[in-house]
């Protein structure tokens, strides 16, 4: 088994995902119920499939890439990006994957007013798949913007260091000093 696919319900929209409760974000009722329907299908995929523990243990060991066609109702109502991230965690979740092994994703927006839908596709690569990078040629200037400007303070350690830098006129030496409060 090398590939997942499954066609499932669209993800509640970004606004109806996570609540606040008692000051913390929360995933929704809606979010949860989505997750819980999430791993209920690949549950039935997997017995559908007949996959064996041993190849699904086998699979926790790659990247993968994760194609994902969301089916609005209408192109206006929603954003393209805005059930990614549900839909990304519910499904490794389902699978015991580690989410950060997905290394690619594949975003799609359709239009079918007749059947709103989500059709993912996970699949897993090669170990080679994510190599690592060389260093760029040359630096790109982004990386040190604003670095090369800046001027390091350095910081004054004592009343004396400050008097001497800003110049400042104070008693002399063995002097009281007078605030004018008595």
């Amino acid at each position: 088994m090398r590939t997942v696919a499954l066609s499932l319900p669209l993800p509640p929209s970004i606004n109806h995902q996570y609540a606040t409760v008692a000051g913390r974000r929360v995933l929704s009722r809606a979010g949860r119920a989505f997750k819980a329907l999430v791993a209920e299908a690949v549950e039935r995929w997997l017995e559908a499939q007949q996959v064996p523990r041993a190849a699904l243990a086998q699979l926790r060991q790659h990247t993968f890439a994760l194609h994902i066609t969301f089916y609005f109702d209408t192109a206006w109502r929603r954003d393209l990006d805005g059930g990614l991230k549900i839909t990304q965690d519910a499904l490794c979740e389902a699978l015991g994957i580690n989410d950060t092994l997905v290394v690619e994703i594949h975003l799609y927006k359709r239009v079918d007013p007749q059947l709103p839908r989500t059709e993912l596709c996970l699949t897993a690569l090669e170990r080679a798949a994510l190599p690592a990078s060389a260093p760029p040629a040359e630096v790109p200037w982004w990386a040190t913007a604003g670095k090369s400007r800046r001027r390091r303070r350095r910081r004054l350690r004592s009343l004396a260091e400050l008097a001497a830098r800003y110049q400042w006129e104070g008693p002399a030496e063995g002097e009281a000093c007078s605030t004018g409060v008595k």
